[in-house]
């Protein structure tokens, strides 16, 4: 079979690249990829894999009101705090200000907007340059979000073999390109359920295959007790969860507050901070190197020009810190997930304080994104840390201890699933044929 993988994100989706590493040595594999996109998916590509830029984008007024329309009319999913938190996260992050500006008013309008324009219904009028070589590709797969709406509108249109893989456990919740005449593929019942309810999909439209970017999960618990603490003295791991640099300041104060209340109540303790991987600067970071108690565990990306990549063995070493935490923090991370499957409590940190706010872009809505309420925000768990008294007091419990702590870990494993690379390779094929 020649299967069509249609990818962006290359740089620092490390598990796709491993997935099409799997899938390419037992069938014949091409990567359709944007020409913008090219010289960074050629940085990191390893095996010799056929490369085909998509040129399929056609100019004109008719597919620019099409998309103009669909900008301001198109269906959001019913999660629509989530959907308008991150287009304002996206608009926060343009760097110059008129245009940062345009965007806002932009999207106060669209807000104000009746949503009645369906994707399929966009993906149906839009005219394409036919261009792109396709005939002999038996199979695409696409990854969320959809990059190129053209390409996708002829794939639908010419009726090719089509899967979607809805990368993220937010991607439901947040993004509007979902067209209901392909097939999706998501991690697990969680995830199916929120396709169907939030973008309106039927039961037999999704199949449930697992997370790809558990597979360093996998990976990590097959040799968990192989490996050695990675610090002589007992610590917290914080994984930052931030990069929006508008936010990103916030954020750091409540690891500032953390590490003065750790300075109280377990003085011989550190903070470990793991800062947002993809922000693309560092430098707010630097302000926690003045405090004594906390450890920058900044070593794990290098600076390279257009290459956010992290490097399999950083991830391993990720884990490894996790493993041997006395806890783990966080104000809503796919890391939250992925320390619920190791023996250290993964905690959820609200504080009281960081809901007082009206504002759109702050903490309290980050942490209270769609996805973070139903998979972490857990009722009944010492782990969701409401104030900073109740954080006092927990700090106190983990003197004696990580147990009292662990139920949570295993109520959020109840809803995901870990398996390996390969297995996920192999359950990816197997869905080409139900």
């Amino acid at each position: 079979m020649k299967i069509g993988f249609v990818v962006h994100f290359f740089d620092f989706r490390n598990d796709v690249r491993k997935i099409i590493s799997l899938v390419s040595k037992s069938h014949e594999v091409v990567l359709f990829v944007r020409p913008e996109d090219e010289k960074v998916m050629t940085s990191v590509l390893k095996e010799p894999l056929e490369i085909r830029l998509v040129t399929e984008k056609k100019a004109g007024i008719v597919n620019k009101i099409w998309e103009l329309l669909f900008r301001f009319f198109g269906q959001l999913p019913r999660s629509r705090g989530n959907f308008y938190l991150m287009e304002i996260f996206k608009i926060n992050l343009i760097q110059k200000e008129e245009r940062r500006n345009r965007a806002k008013r932009m999207m106060e309008w669209s807000y104000r907007m009746p949503k009645v324009m369906g994707y399929d219904f966009l993906l149906n009028r839009l005219s394409y340059l036919g261009k792109t070589k396709i005939d002999d590709i038996d199979r695409f797969i696409c990854f969320t979000e959809i990059s190129d709406n053209y390409f996708f509108s002829r794939l639908i249109k010419e009726e090719r073999p089509v899967s979607v893989y809805v990368y993220s456990w937010d991607h439901p919740c947040k993004h509007l390109r979902f067209s209901k005449k392909v097939q999706h593929l998501v991690w697990n019942q969680g995830l199916k359920e929120d396709m169907i309810t939030l973008q309106g999909f039927s039961a037999e439209q999704v199949k449930i295959i697992g997370a790809s970017q558990f597979g360093y999960i996998d990976q990590f618990l097959q040799k968990a007790h192989t490996y050695k603490n990675p610090y002589p003295f007992k610590y917290i791991y914080f994984g930052c969860a931030l990069g929006i640099p508008a936010l990103v300041p916030k954020e750091l104060e409540v690891v500032q507050r953390v590490a003065q209340l750790m300075q109280k109540h377990v003085p011989d303790w550190k903070l470990v901070v793991r800062p947002y991987p993809v922000l693309s600067d560092w430098k707010p970071y630097d302000d926690l190197k003045q405090l004594s108690n906390v450890v920058l565990d900044d070593g794990f990306r290098k600076a390279k020009a257009n290459n956010l990549a992290v490097s399999d063995e950083s991830v391993n070493e990720k884990m490894i810190k996790i493993h041997y935490a006395e806890a783990f923090l966080h104000l809503g991370t796919t890391l939250g997930l992925e320390a619920a499957f190791t023996e250290t409590p993964s905690m959820l940190v609200d504080f009281d304080y960081l809901n007082q706010t009206r504002e759109r872009l702050s903490l309290k809505n980050f942490i209270h994104q769609f996805q973070n309420d139903k998979y972490l925000n857990l009722n009944g768990f010492n782990n969701v840390v409401k104030s900073e008294t109740k954080f006092g007091q927990v700090l106190e419990s983990l003197k004696a201890g990580k147990i009292s702590l662990l139920p949570y870990n295993q109520a959020v494993r109840n809803n995901m699933s870990v398996q390996s690379f390969e297995r996920f390779a192999e359950r990816l094929l197997e869905s080409f044929n139900k």
